[in-house]
């Protein structure tokens, strides 16, 4: 993905946490929050529970694809935070982008 799609300060990051909406999926849950900027910008986050390292980076990589692939479909003005969870490690691909496609439709982002 690239760098205009990061969320990327931690401030940004927080005001999402604090203030944003959220959906949840056994994969995963969004946190989305409306911006001033013209384009979407997307975080993920995988906490300790998810696993170790390897487990971990997985689960975020496999986010991070599923959102890169569907970029043009998303509304743009938004900060989005995706957080994995436990299950989103053992998933296959095409289940984790269809619970990104659902967080995303059921938060009208699409």
């Amino acid at each position: 993905m690239q760098k205009r799609y990061h969320l990327r300060h931690t401030r940004d990051i927080e005001r999402v946490r604090q203030s944003g909406q959220s959906r949840r999926h056994p994969l995963a849950i969004l946190l989305f929050q409306a911006n001033e900027v013209g384009v979407s910008r997307f975080g993920f986050s995988a906490s300790h529970h998810v696993g170790k390292a390897v487990a971990r980076n997985r689960a975020r990589r496999l986010l991070r694809e599923a959102v890169r692939l569907h970029l043009d479909e998303i509304k743009p003005g938004w900060d989005c935070m995706l957080i994995a969870r436990r299950d989103t490690v053992v998933a296959s691909f095409a289940e984790v982008e269809a619970a990104v496609l659902q967080l995303l439709q059921r938060a009208q982002l699409l």
